[in-house]
């Protein structure tokens, strides 16, 4: 007999934790499949209550009083022992996706759910073990390797976009830090500091000096503007080359390849010093 699952239902609203809590019974508490189910009114309940028990699954709405989902969760997450611990975000928002997913969470469901849909990914969650492993998905202070954006983020951040028919733009810059003394961890936080300019946007160290945004829901006029956005910051500051700028955007982009267009417009950038998207020199 299978060792019966726990899971921790967060959300401020009874309703929303009452419709879970009698889908779940509905759907698993049966002799091969049998669910234990806590309920916490907001984030700082929830860590109290897991901390009493190590949950196997944690279903947590983003946006709560007193604390909410996205600081919960990572405190969660920077604790080890609760390392095994899939936690599930619930948002109003489709922008809100990304931060939720940053902040160590392992899925997303936005408000309101198809209770089906849910109850699925719950399933997979608790009794599918393949889907049972731990990711990494940030490698410090939010930065995203260049191998975790590939793996685990640029498929499905361009489905979604052509799901819903959002723009979406792949920024690559290059530039570095001169005149003081930093490591190098420091300097990658500088950058971070610099550059993210919205909790949605993923920030991925691509290489030496050399960082990629991926923009969601920003056309290419927008992400032209964030690139002279840092151009000014550049031109501003003593401790900062000028940048080298390319942008690949999925509506202009070739094959739908950001990838490969915005290393090409990158290397473009580099060699005329002006701003380049899709491939082109942006005349300013």
């Amino acid at each position: 007999m299978l060792k019966e699952k726990s899971v921790l239902i967060v959300d401020d609203e009874k309703g929303v934790r009452q419709a879970l809590k009698r889908g779940i019974h509905r759907q698993f508490n049966r002799e091969e499949n049998r669910v234990s189910i806590s309920e916490a009114s907001n984030g700082k309940e929830a860590i109290a209550s897991a901390n009493s028990f190590l949950p196997d699954l944690i279903i947590m709405d983003m946006r709560m009083p007193i604390m909410d989902g996205l600081k919960a969760c990572r405190i969660l997450r920077n604790d080890n022992k609760f390392s095994a611990t899939k936690i599930m975000m619930l948002t109003c928002e489709i922008s809100e996706e990304g931060a939720g997913l940053l902040s160590g969470a392992d899925d997303y469901i936005i408000k309101p759910f198809d209770i089906k849909t849910l109850l699925i990914r719950i399933e997979n969650s608790l009794f599918n073990q393949s889907a049972n492993k731990t990711t990494a998905y940030i490698e410090y202070d939010g930065i995203l390797t260049k191998h975790q954006f590939i793996e685990y983020w640029l498929d499905y951040e361009i489905s979604r976009a052509q799901r819903f028919q959002h723009s979406l733009s792949l920024l690559m810059i290059k530039m570095e830090i001169i005149g003081r003394k930093s490591s190098f961890l420091n300097k990658d936080t500088e950058m971070s500091t610099l550059l993210k300019r919205r909790s949605s946007d993923l920030l991925i160290k691509w290489g030496e000096n050399t960082f990629a945004i991926l923009l969601i829901e920003t056309s290419a006029d927008d992400a032209i503007l964030l690139a002279k956005r840092i151009t000014w910051l550049a031109k501003k500051s003593p401790y900062l080359t000028l940048p080298s700028l390319g942008i690949a955007n999925l509506e202009g982009t070739l094959n739908d390849d950001l990838i490969v267009n915005a290393e090409h417009s990158l290397a473009a950038s580099i060699s005329t010093g002006k701003i380049v998207l899709n491939r082109l020199v942006v005349n300013l």
